[in-house]
Parts: C-alpha cells; structure tokens; sequence
C-alpha cells in the first residue's frame, strides 16, 4: 500500500513541478527585464482635449445596484460630464432594472437606455454587442463620432481619473486594461471568517493584477481583458457588427485573443495618483476599478467555473501557441500558462493531501513516503522552495496593494500553509472540477452547445463608505503638484480650526495662486477651466455693461437657447446674474481667474472658431460645456471638433495633430 501511495505521490509532485517551473523561469527573465517606469504626469493628461466617450454597461437583474453605482460614478468621476454618456444595456423582461435606468435617464442627461432586441439573459457579449449597435446609430443621429467605448460592470466603483487617463493614453494605444482590485474590509481577527472567501479575490487580484499582468505587458505577451475597465479606441470597433464573440462565457479573454491576432496589443495601465488620508498622512492610489467579489463558497465556485471554462476550454487551445503569427514568443508562453490551469488546479487537492501525510509522518508512526536523501525527498524540498517563493510573490503584491496587514493575514496565518491560500485554492480546485464537468456537458450530443449568461448576484458598498472614494479639493491640489503634503495638511489644520473652507485659507495665505485654485476647483465640480479666454471674446459682451461684469467677476461666452454660458471666478460679489437680469436656470457656468476676465473684457476678438461653436450651440448640435471645451483646446489640432467627436465628418488621427 506505501508504495502505490508513494507511486502516485511522486506523480503528483512531478507533474506539479513539470507545471509550474516554468513560471519560475518566466519571472527571472522579467527581473532582468527593464521595467517600465509609471510617467504619467499631471500637466501630461490636461494637456490633452478630452475626447467623447462612450460607456457601456450590460445589465441583466441588477436593480439592486445599478442606481448607487451611476450616482457614484457621476459624482467622483472628474471627466467633464458632457464628454462622456452611459449606455446602459437592458432586456424587455426585466422591468426592474429597466424602471432604475428610466430614472437614471431622467436625472443625467448623459445616461441612455438601451433595450435589448431579445428577452434576457442572453449572454454579456450580446448584450454589448447590442449597445453598441445603439451607440453606432446614436452617433448619425447627432453627428458625432464617439473616439472610444470604456467597459464596465453595473457593480463598480470607477475609479476618479480613469477616464482622464484613458483619454491620455488613447493618444499611443488603440487598447487599454485598467487593473481590477476587489472591495475588502480591513482584515481583522473578528472578520477573518466571514471574509475568507472574498479575502482570497483580494489575494488572486492583487497576484494578477499588480504582478502578472504587468509582466505581460512588460515583455510583450498578450495581456488579456478583465471583462471590466477595458478601453477600446474608435477604430477597433467602429464598423463591428459583433465585436465581442458570443460563443463563450469570457468574451473578455477571447476579444484579447482576437485583437492579439490582428496585432493589436492591449496595454496594461498601473498608474498611481497622490492623496491625502484622514490622518493627514499622503498616499498614493492605485488608479483602478473597483468592485464587491463573492463572499460565500458556492457563488465563488459558480463565478471561477465560468472562468476557467471559458478561458481554457473555450478560449485558448494549445494549438493556438503555435498559430498565431503575430505573437512573440512571450506572447506564445502566456497562452501556454492560461491553458494549462485546467490541469494545475487538479493537482492542488492530491498535492495537499500528500502534504498532510507528510506532515503526519512526521508526529505518527506512518511509513515514510520519502526518506531523507532519495530522489522524491529533493523532489519534496524544490516544491516547498517553490511554494515559498510563490508566497514571497503574493506577499510582494497584496504589500503593494492593500498593505502590511491584508498581506500578514492572507500570507502568515497561519504559518507555512496560510488559511486563506489553502481556502483559495480549494474554490479553483472544485471550480476546475465544475469546469470539466460543463466541458463534458457540452460535448454531449443531448446538451446545449451556447452557453447562456451565467452571472453572478453583485451588491455595492453604503454611501458612507463611497464617500471614501470621491475626490476632494486637497487631493486634486496634491495630484496636481500646486502643493506639498505639509503644507496642505497645515493648511486644513487652520480651516477646521478656524471654521471656514480650505480654499479661503490657501487663498488667505497665498499659498496658491487664484489660477492653481480655479483649476483644482474645476476639476473637482467637473467644469472646464478657461485658459485662453481671449479665444472667447465676443460681441456678446456688448449686451452687459463692462463696469457689471467686472465688479461681478463674470464674462458670457456663449449665448445659448436657455441663456448664456459665463466664466467665472470663486470670488463672486453677491448675485450678479441677478444685477444683469438673468435666472439662475439660465446660466451654465465654467471657471476662469479674474485677470483673464479683464483680459476679455478690454481685448480685442481673436478667434475664428468662437462663431462656428456659438451656431452649432444655438443649433443644439453641442452643449455649452462642448463648446467651451472645443474653443480653448482650439490650438491642440486644426479641426478640434472632429478631434474631440463632436463632427462626424473627422475621425480622430494622429494625421490631424500639428
């Protein structure tokens, strides 16, 4: 009986080894990689006009979560608002969720409904589909071209500089992947067990996304899509009929394979942004999406099942490594390691059970299964040097990611074989189980051969805790660079003590300039900032008595149908729309300082396309915050409007950039 036990114990471990020093391989030759170093600089995403935006979300039964999710993301994304719209996917037979889209409509003007043509649930990749065939049609009706699509799921909670950074690095890359990081509370012994299994999401993740994905990205490999926070330029999808593939369950892993045929590399963004915490105490953050993962065994089973089916048995195929002519060699090994998961997961379960008759050995008076010197007890010691080098990697990351404590709670206990790695890799072992069992299902002449859409029940965080994740003036200040952490954190110091804003007090002190707090304030209200406001002068101006608009520190840019768009300061004296004879309904407003207002004022015209954003304005075509957009990026490119997507006539080019 010891020797078949022994038999089959070597087996594993050599199978185990065979699968996975490879990766060991794969990480030295990173480490002697030059990596890239994160450059994204403040002046670096202003400096670029943003582009429409067209965000897609495919909801199937998420009434419960989808209307906190686009209140939040309306509040803490700093993107101007009416240079991104959500479209938000939905079926004829789910009359909750599509009564919360409804209100949503009703409450953004940004934000549309878009049913779809059959009754749910169809899968993600069809409904998707069937958004942007909406979004298609939607820009010939308003002549616009939308410059790219962004992807996300109706749980998450988007982090405040994505867009602003997509729009950036859309300037070099037709494909981006924002890393994915899920919602955990901080570890603690009284929540260790109720968290365990979404502690091991947090654990997976922080691995994948901090490390992994980097490394792919760094050597060229295919970096796959997340199936959220997934960035996809006009010209991938522009004529698509059906871009994301409907015959597997990760339409997100086949899109990457698909555009990895074709050359198109996705680029993976780890980008970090300065903050200040409560403490007064600056961190930096990683820019992100974020989202509530499974809590409970069975649903985590449910979810990882559907992963590694349509991954490795539907997605990629050994003969794929050898196929595709346009993947490097890196690019030929990632594939290798995402198929072979369907086979390392199944050595996990026998792998433990033999380490526990190990460890067993080592108390009771059990025959040994590998004496000390034979060629399975240096077998037994290379994989425990490789499952400790494996935790090393892990700790790395979860440090990184979610700090000092996620990593002692995930990774030291308890020690040698941590709880929640264990439990982890039970779910991916009865995940990969469920996997085969689906396979085998299917192959079934009897069985179905489409899977339908097998999603997971998703909840959302409570307002309080989101309040977490919006931006305020500080941070902006930070992020910008217009102030040291010190100085900052001294600064609210004085502003609670003293009981006003800290704007007053930076203003106070001259801390910032009135340029520097105009500008943080606009990206904090979602305004544009007027930095060539001598573009704007206009006749309009002549409407209003000079004397007015300067003692009320106003200047109107645009008349509009409801009534004018005016730049103006933080300083305002009292209510000068009122003075002038103006409702507060009809204004939209946008910030400037007040040396530019006088600048306009008492300046002379000097722009060509004021007089062709004032028409299209008053003919509806675009919104007064487009047209001030449009007028003081003017300089960016010749044709700013077709640039941005606001004419249809021009696609965005790099041909049309001086």
């Amino acid at each position: 009986m010891t020797e078949y036990i022994r038999l089959i114990g070597l087996i594993v471990a050599l199978l185990y080894l065979i699968f996975n020093v490879d990766d060991l391989i794969w990480e030295i030759i990173c480490t002697f990689k030059k990596r890239r170093v994160a450059s994204l600089l403040p002046e670096d995403l202003e400096e670029v006009p943003p582009k429409l935006l067209a965000v897609l979300v495919a909801a199937w039964q998420e009434d419960n979560v989808l209307e906190d999710v686009i209140d939040h993301l309306q509040a803490a994304i700093l993107y101007p608002q009416s240079m991104y719209y959500l479209f938000l996917g939905v079926y004829p037979n789910d009359q909750a969720t599509i009564e919360v889209v409804q209100r949503l409509a009703e409450k953004y003007k940004n934000v549309h409904l878009v049913f779809n043509q059959k009754p749910g649930p169809t899968s993600k990749a069809d409904n998707l589909n069937n958004v942007i065939n909406y979004v298609q049609q939607f820009e010939i009706e308003r002549g616009w071209s939308f410059q790219a699509i962004i992807v996300h799921d109706s749980e998450d909670v988007v982090h405040p500089y994505e867009f602003k950074v997509a729009n950036y690095l859309l300037e070099k890359h037709q494909a981006l992947q924002f890393p994915v990081f899920p919602l955990q509370e901080m570890p603690s012994w009284g929540n260790f067990g109720r968290n365990l299994t979404k502690g091991t999401y947090a654990d997976e993740f922080a691995e994948n996304h901090f490390r992994i994905m980097t490394t792919r990205n760094l050597m060229g490999a295919v970096v796959p899509s997340a199936g959220t926070g997934l960035v996809l330029a006009r010209s991938i999808w522009e004529e698509a009929v059906a871009l994301f593939p409907d015959d597997v369950l990760t339409e997100d892993y086949k899109l990457s394979l698909s555009l990895a045929k074709q050359g198109i590399p996705i680029y993976y963004v780890l980008e970090k942004v300065k903050r200040l915490v409560a403490d007064g105490q600056e961190k930096r953050e990683y820019i992100a999406v974020r989202s509530m993962f499974p809590d409970t065994w069975q649903r985590a089973v449910r979810q990882k099942t559907r992963w590694i089916y349509g991954i490795t048995m539907q997605s990629v195929k050994l003969a794929h490594v050898f196929e595709f002519n346009k993947l490097n060699w890196a690019g030929r090994y990632t594939l290798y390691r995402d198929w072979k998961a369907k086979f390392v997961n199944l050595l996990l379960l026998p792998g433990y059970l033999l380490l526990i008759y190990l460890l067993m050995s080592w108390f009771y008076p059990l025959p040994r299964l590998c004496p000390r010197g034979t060629f399975f007890w240096w077998l037994c010691l290379a994989l425990v040097g490789l499952m400790l080098f494996n935790q090393f990697r892990r700790a790395y990351a979860l440090v990184n990611v979610y700090g000092i404590r996620s990593m002692v709670f995930a990774c030291l206990v308890p020690p040698f074989l941590p709880v929640r790695f264990l439990w982890g890799n039970v779910i991916n072992f009865s995940a990969t189980l469920a996997a085969w069992w689906k396979l085998f299902a299917f192959s079934c002449p009897l069985g179905s051969k489409k899977p339908a859409w097998n999603k997971t029940e998703h909840e959302f965080l409570e307002k309080e805790v989101l309040d977490h994740y919006h931006r305020k003036l500080g941070d902006i200040l930070l992020k910008k660079g217009y102030l040291e952490k010190e100085v900052l954190s001294q600064a609210l110091k004085e502003a609670q003590k003293a009981g006003c804003n800290l704007s007053t007090i930076l203003w106070m002190k001259k801390l910032i300039t009135e340029e520097q707090l105009m500008s943080a304030r606009a990206d904090l209200r979602c305004r544009p900032f007027v930095k060539n406001i001598t573009f704007f002068i206009n006749d309009l101006a002549h409407e209003f008595e000079a004397s007015w608009l300067e003692a009320g520190g106003v200047y109107p840019l645009f008349k509009t149908r409801q009534g004018y768009v005016f730049a103006e300061t933080y300083f305002l004296v009292g209510n000068p729309y009122g003075k002038m004879g103006i409702k507060a309904e009809q204004v939209e407003r946008v910030y400037t300082t007040m040396e530019k207002i006088l600048q306009a004022i008492y300046g002379e015209k000097q722009s060509s396309l004021w007089s062709e954003a004032q028409s299209l304005l008053l003919q509806g075509k675009i919104s007064g915050e487009q047209a001030v957009l449009a007028v003081d990026y003017q300089t960016f490119t010749p044709d700013i409007l077709g640039y941005m997507g606001l004419r249809k006539e021009c696609i965005s080019c790099q041909s049309c950039r001086k």
